[in-house]
């Protein structure tokens, strides 16, 4: 009888161990997760001056010079189906110097959603397109990342150009809804 008392007392502490061990409690949270709307862009800097000179034969006109050393750099989330865009132009009162124009190129890294190039544009107080149809993306931050800013200082009338004449101009890019 002893042997049976001492032989249940250890099923019944064997199963309620058991029970203990294979014991679960659970407990649940709510996560909220949302993209925000994003559209943050920067340059890497300012170009090169843009200096006419003297071409190497007597009788060429001058070459036109080139700045190509710049990045347009974006982060963008559009919502479905929305695209942006990306847009250059100067103050009313800027102009290029007698004789010439400023072109502006944007050429973007051909990966997704960075957008495609508008092509070359002349500057005006007018925002233009430089780049459309740019998603949720982002360029990155390296020294060549972004859209590669091109700016062409074009000699249109060389009976135009005055020597010594100099102008400063101030570029606005805005990256804006479609």
């Amino acid at each position: 009888m002893k042997a049976l008392k001492t032989l249940l007392v250890g099923i019944v502490l064997a199963l309620g161990l058991a029970g203990l061990t294979f014991a679960q409690t659970t407990a649940n949270q709510t996560v909220t997760m949302q993209i925000s709307a994003i559209s943050v862009l920067g340059v890497t800097g300012n170009p090169a001056a843009l200096v006419v000179s003297a071409p190497a034969l007597g009788g060429d006109t001058p070459s036109n010079p080139t700045s190509n050393t710049t990045y347009a750099r974006y982060t963008s989330t559009v919502s479905t189906g929305v695209t942006r865009r990306l847009q250059a132009n100067w103050a009313v009162a800027n102009v290029a110097p007698a004789g010439c124009s400023l072109l502006l190129t944007a050429q973007p890294a051909a990966l997704p959603n960075q957008g495609t190039t508008a092509g070359q544009i002349t500057m005006t107080s007018t925002a233009t397109n430089i780049v459309t149809g740019i998603g949720s993306c982002a360029t990155g931050t390296t020294a060549t990342s972004g859209a590669q800013l091109t700016y062409v200082l074009s000699v249109n009338t060389m009976t135009a150009l005055i020597a010594g004449e100099n102008h400063t101009v101030t570029i606005t890019l805005t990256l804006t809804d479609n």
